[in-house]
């Protein structure tokens, strides 16, 4: 995710959320488990330029090319009603009338929407993410209750 970026110490990231919430001038970063602040975040083309306190050369930031750059679970800022995969992964997946489906082994990102995996005694079941299927996340319940839409599952059962 890391390249240098010119002689200055500075580092090229290709952020997986567009607006890089987290990489923002003063924010505290780990790089190969060890804790940075960032100094200075700018934007040139698709890119963000990061530049962190106390590294100033090339030299000091060539080992941390490919490198993730992580933060702290606590410091994670999300918007009301996102969740994340580890989150997901495990709930048990149950439809209006109380009928369990099995557990959700995978979250897909399919560009429009997250497909949940759901395994259970009947195999497989793949349930879109959507506000019309997903009636409520209950992480601290472990549960997630859907509306079956016509079709999405196999009735034969």
């Amino acid at each position: 995710m890391t390249r240098p970026h010119g002689t200055a110490g500075e580092l090229r990231v290709e952020p997986f959320n567009e607006d890089a919430p987290h990489l923002r001038s003063g924010a505290a970063v780990y790089v190969h488990g060890q804790r940075y602040r960032i100094e200075r975040a700018r934007w040139e083309r698709r890119s963000l330029l990061l530049r962190f306190w106390g590294l100033s050369r090339r030299a000091q930031v060539e080992p941390w090319r490919g490198a993730l750059i992580e933060i702290a679970e606590g410091d994670l800022v999300r918007e009301p009603g996102s969740y994340y995969v580890d989150e997901i992964v495990g709930l048990d997946v149950v439809t209006e009338e109380d009928r369990l489906l099995g557990q959700i082994s995978d979250v897909l990102s399919t560009g429009a929407n997250d497909v949940y995996v759901v395994t259970g005694e009947a195999g497989e079941v793949l349930i879109p993410a959507i506000a019309s299927v997903i009636r409520e996340i209950d992480i601290a319940g472990g549960v997630v209750r859907i509306t079956a839409l016509p079709g999405l599952l196999d009735e034969s059962e």
